[in-house]
């Protein structure tokens, strides 16, 4: 069996697939938007013909999140639940299992399984799990995540999609925290392995402390519906609430690694020679 570490890392560049079709008649509201957006972008960068290139970065990165992150995730869940039933553990099955006895499993089994521990931190999001797998199995079809929906999620079980359930935006912003924690590396002051989320996100009730100038990261500030903002050097960028907050967000998180921190997050180069997602933004 492949190390599941390996497999993320390994990306095959792919065609990005355009962003959704805005609706006819918003022209209006998507000029407020833009405008307000220009605003915020121009705090980083001078460059005001940044967000002529919005819609093609939110693809690309759109794509290598599905390329990089979900695919690989549903294969290698559904491979270790092949080698569960193999093993005689049909009651672990992966979308079927407490989030606890999966928990204790990754422990117990570690040496037979040792991906297992890692799927794990993918899927402690909600108590259930079977959504949760069946959601990210979705969102993982289609190249570019085209049955994402920002402010909910999918049908189940028959059943609208309702708040107990994590909207797309929650899930996709947990697999993009869990990836970058396995690529960070161990930290005594992160035990749970958690490096990544612990330094750069933070979702409400809590608050980032907006007066130390250390602090970056994304800040949750509503669940229902999400709305994420940037905190850097002391500086709240409040980009527009919406269907493309969470990915302009993260956008604009890795923009300011890329021209103010030279691609490096930590002693983690997130450019060719690492993560390899820097490329979205060209040259």
């Amino acid at each position: 069996m492949g190390d599941y570490a390996q497999t993320l890392k390994k990306f095959q560049y792919q065609l990005a697939c355009r962003s959704q079709a805005p609706c006819a008649n918003k022209d209006e509201a998507d000029l407020s938007s833009k405008q307000a957006a220009e605003e915020v972008w121009a705090r980083v960068a001078m460059n005001r013909q940044l967000l002529d290139h919005m819609d093609s970065w939110t693809a690309k990165f759109r794509n290598w999140i599905n390329e990089t992150i979900l695919v690989p995730l549903v294969q290698e869940i559904e491979s270790v639940s092949t080698q569960m039933r193999r093993m005689g553990c049909p009651e672990l099955q992966i979308g079927e299992a407490s989030i606890t006895s999966l928990k204790q499993a990754a422990l117990v089994k570690a040496p037979l399984i040792p991906t297992l521990n890692t799927i794990v931190q993918y899927l402690d999001l909600t108590p259930n799990q079977e959504y949760l797998f069946e959601r990210i199995k979705e969102l993982s079809q289609g190249g570019c995540m085209s049955s994402f929906r920002w402010n909910r999620g999918g049908d189940f079980k028959g059943r609208k999609w309702d708040t107990d359930l994590p909207t797309d935006s929650a899930i996709i912003m947990h697999v993009f925290c869990t990836y970058l924690d396995s690529r960070l590396p161990p930290h005594p002051k992160y035990p749970d392995g958690k490096t990544f989320t612990s330094q750069h996100f933070v979702q409400t009730p809590n608050k980032p402390d907006v007066t130390n100038e250390n602090v970056f990261c994304i800040y949750q500030s509503a669940i229902n519906p999400p709305h994420y903002e940037l905190i850097y050097q002391r500086h709240v960028y409040n980009l527009p609430k919406g269907r493309n907050n969470m990915f302009h967000t993260l956008l604009m998180f890795l923009y300011i690694i890329k021209t103010k921190e030279s691609g490096m997050l930590g002693r983690v180069n997130l450019g060719l020679s690492g993560v390899n997602i820097l490329w979205i933004f060209g040259e």
